[in-house]
């Protein structure tokens, strides 16, 4: 590699560093502020054409303005005796494409190197600079670990002959210069001839995570024309089975052919590896390490059944197993199908109740294996009975069906482990014993699953039958039937049930805390059917006297937190949420709640830090990042937001609750057109009164009044107890030509029910909020001030409140104070564009301050 002159400019070169299809690089010294570049000489056959040469120039004047960490800084662009050269940061460590090795980087290094990759994107796209070939040898990882992106806005295939040559040759696994180099990393639009885009940059960055990930590339061909079939028709490679399931499904969201189905934003992809990665803040104390005696039986969501067999027994049990050639998915993402329902209600009961304890003990592994497991709860909830539907709402890889016989002497489980993939069944058995013995029924078919989806269980999995919190086997039937009959708990009949045998299961034995813990539940859900308060206190006291019962029981934990979370008590409700966790450090739905606790106390970084926890435990589950996207939204976080949704549509595509919020996420942003969209997609999946409501406020906003009302009338008919459908419509109402007469009784419908939920809790600042706008919109100036007041003192930084505030005082004519609520909101992030489609401040269009808040634009 000949040296130039040894005075380039003001620049000294020192020597060379490297050279490729975009020119030579040599290490210089900068005379005039003694420090040292990069030198990029462009080739001859480029600098000699004045076309490339003048978009090269002005690419590299766009890159200069760049200026974020993780980004090689442009200082300069310049001719020297006909030759062109950019001056550049020099940037000491080793590329990338060699730090690589064959099994992929450890995890923690690709999500850390991957978030930097996409923080730096995010930065350029965000100023209008695409990279157009980012690959490992164009990112330098420095000493410290850090990832610099070289050559922004300078390497851009520019000659087609060149590529269609070289299409012919020989491809290897190793990365070379040129055209060979680059296309591995080529989005198919690319190939097809489309220029570079922010999107190309996303999958591009998506192939770079794989690579990073399995130490290989995505897509491989014999010559670069098979390569080139292989980016444009096949999947990637599967990644290895240690690849998380979470950072499977962000690269897998990169790579999607179509440019519209991958992340939209750079910062999506961001904040999508952000919260794949683990909390090091401790958010409970320490548990103990010391062994416990017995460990927590757990119901519903995150249950835990610890099953063993009594003694001696009369009859011989009998486990049959089959097998097939098939391999058992890893890690494993699996949900347990409810057994089909059967005649007898009571056998039914006792089914479901089965499945349930079953699910929650294979949950129970988790902390030790590869493994994650649908909570039975979220599996009722969504009507999933088949493999289809399984794979379609939770993005699982495996499930397990039962089906439950019984005679008069014997009991019988039949099972299957079936590949949603291939629906192929991969595993399945069959375990008999006696029909007295529940235990011995639990114990047994928990142990085949387990050993079916080779998992080695350590001896705490294997418990004594005095672990279960009774020795009585009637009294631990009626329990198993109690807690199948609360999975239908939206049915005041099954709840009725669920009460009766819980009381019937203590009439056996009156020391059972598992079971009075699930009557203080089956007490919970008769408050929520009834909203008669009485069943709220008598739900609290039997939660107490459940914990005072089993110190060791999550369940009547959980129990007592969910019931002072209704009550607004959340200093209370984090603390019983703390103690199941240290109980059971493997309920997502106790981090979920957990998090909520501490976001309503105002400790919004612990919230976070909670979700992020919940994430971890179950990477491949779409809800807690659904979780994690509300809170992103309501503290108008909306990149943030849509990034979590986005993920939740990658793990399950027909999630008519991701496609909604996603499209709400776009609606708080003013766009529309995108929104609208979306919400429409989620309807087509389900025709939920969310999406509906939210589809109508996307018309709203677009100023499409008359279509607002009718779909929130649909709303209310979808959902007639929900304030904020009724209060919505009243807005739709009241701005539709014609029909502002009909807006009071709409507003009086929301108050009605909102102030019916204010009983239970007082201190929901949301809630209290709008109750404020809906008594503003009637005219009614003290109610409205008195719930605003009330709300702003329980969260005085919420951007949320502060633009429903800004609605309330400019409707009661205060201006000043409207425009100082705005101006807070939107300084917390609320869209600009948001206030500018609410037709409430059209009489602001024209004031000054307004004026200046609608042009404000979030600092990114």
């Amino acid at each position: 590699m000949p040296l130039p002159a040894q005075l380039v400019s003001h620049y000294r070169v020192l020597g060379p560093l490297g050279s490729g299809g975009m020119g030579v690089v040599y290490r210089a010294e900068d005379t005039s502020l003694r420090r040292t570049v990069a030198l990029k000489f462009l080739p001859q056959n480029l600098a000699s054409d004045l076309l490339v040469s003048e978009r090269l120039r002005r690419e590299a004047r766009l890159a200069s303005a760049l200026n974020h960490p993780n980004i090689c800084t442009v200082y300069e662009v310049g001719e020297d005796s006909g030759e062109v050269f950019i001056a550049m940061e020099y940037v000491d460590g080793q590329p990338l494409s060699e730090a690589i090795r064959a099994g992929g980087l450890p995890l923690e290094t690709t999500l850390r190197l991957g978030r930097q990759l996409a923080s730096a994107l995010a930065h350029a796209h965000d100023r209008g600079v695409v990279h157009g070939d980012l690959k490992p040898a164009n990112i330098i990882v420095t000493p410290q670990g850090e990832a610099k992106i070289l050559d922004f806005g300078l390497a851009r295939r520019s000659d087609p002959g060149e590529f269609d040559r070289q299409t012919l040759e020989t491809a290897s696994e190793q990365s070379r210069p040129g055209l060979a180099g680059t296309l591995p990393y080529m989005a198919p639009e690319q190939i097809n001839g489309d220029p570079a885009s922010p999107r190309t940059d996303l999958w591009s960055l998506g192939v770079v995570l794989y690579e990073m990930a399995a130490g290989c590339h995505a897509f491989f061909g014999e010559n670069l024309y098979l390569l080139c079939r292989a980016i444009l028709q096949d999947s990637p490679r599967t990644v290895p089975p240690n690849v998380p399931t979470g950072l499977a499904a962000v690269i897998s969201r990169c790579l999607e052919k179509e440019p519209a189905r991958r992340y939209q934003r750079a910062g999506e992809v961001r904040a999508a590896l952000e919260a794949l990665g683990s909390s090091r803040e401790n958010i409970i104390p320490a548990a103990e390490a010391a062994p416990r005696a017995a460990l927590p039986l757990l119901f519903a969501a995150g249950l835990l059944l610890l099953l063993a067999a009594l003694g001696l027994y009369k009859f011989r049990h009998r486990v049959w197993t089959v097998s097939s050639p098939a391999r058992v998915p890893q890690p494993v993402l699996l949900a347990v199908l409810p057994p089909a329902p059967v005649t007898d209600a009571s056998q039914s009961a006792f089914d479901k109740g089965l499945a349930d304890t079953l699910n929650s003990r294979l949950s129970e592994l988790s902390a030790r294996h590869a493994l994650a497991v649908i909570p039975m709860n979220e599996t009722i909830a969504k009507g999933t009975t088949t493999v289809d539907a399984a794979r379609e709402q939770f993005g699982v890889n495996l499930v397990l069906t039962l089906h439950i016989q019984r005679t008069a002497d014997n009991a019988r489980v039949n099972y299957s482990l079936i590949d949603t993939r291939s629906h192929q069944q991969v595993r399945g058995g069959s375990v008999t014993t006696a029909a007295g013995d529940p235990f011995a029924l639990q114990d047994r078919v928990f142990e085949s699953v387990a050993s079916d989806m080779e998992l080695q269980l350590a001896p705490q999995d294997k418990q004594s039958p005095v672990s279960q919190g009774t020795t009585q086997p009637a009294a631990y039937d009626y329990y198993v039937q109690g807690l199948g009959y609360l999975q239908d708990y939206v049915a005041p009949e099954k709840v009725e049930s669920a009460v009766t045998l819980f009381q019937r299961a203590l009439e056996k034995d009156p020391t059972y805390a598992a079971a009075t813990a699930g009557l203080g539940t089956a007490y919970w859900r008769k408050y929520q059917i009834t909203h008669d308060l009485r069943w709220a206190d008598r739900a609290i006291e039997t939660c107490r006297k459940a914990a005072a019962e089993g110190p060791a029981l999550a369940a009547a934990f959980s129990c007592l937190a969910r019931a002072f979370m209704a009550h607004g008590e959340y200093k209370e409700a984090a603390d019983q949420y703390r103690r199941t966790l240290e109980l059971e450090p493997t309920s997502d739905d106790a981090y979920g709640g957990l998090a909520t606790a501490y976001e309503l106390l105002g400790n919004l970084a612990a919230a976070e830090d909670a979700y992020k926890r919940a994430i971890s435990l179950r990477p491949g589950y779409w809800a807690t990042y659904n979780w994690l996207g509300l809170f992103y939204m309501y503290h108008a976080r909306y990149e943030d937001a849509a990034a979590m949704f986005s993920h939740v549509v990658s793990l399950a595509p027909d999630s008519f609750t991701g496609y909604s919020n996603l499209g709400g996420v776009r609606a708080f942003e003013g766009k529309y057109a995108e929104a609208v969209p979306l919400f429409e997609k989620s309807l087509s999946i389900r025709p939920t009164g969310d999406a509906r409501s939210n589809l109508a406020t996307a018309y709203f906003q677009m100023h499409r009044y008359a279509d607002s009302a009718a779909q929130f009338e649909q709303a209310v008919q979808l959902d007639s107890k929900n304030y904020i459908f009724w209060g919505n419509l009243g807005d739709a109402y009241y701005w539709a030509p014609g029909r502002r007469s009909e807006a009071p009784a709409a507003y009086g419908q929301a108050i009605t029910i909102g102030e019916e939920k204010l009983r239970l809790n007082p201190n929901d600042a949301v809630l209290l909020s709008s109750l404020a706008i809906y008594h503003a919109m009637r005219g009614e100036k003290k109610p409205a001030l008195d719930n605003l007041d009330s709300a702003l003192r329980l969260q005085p930084q919420s951007p949320g409140l502060l633009f429903n505030a800004g609605i309330v005082y400019q409707q009661l004519g205060d201006t000043k104070r409207a425009l100082d609520a705005l101006e807070r909101a939107v300084s917390l992030g609320i869209s600009p564009q948001y206030l500018r489609d609410t037709p409430n401040f059209d009489a602001l269009r024209d004031h000054p301050r307004f004026v200046a808040l609608i042009q404000t634009q979030k600092n990114n």
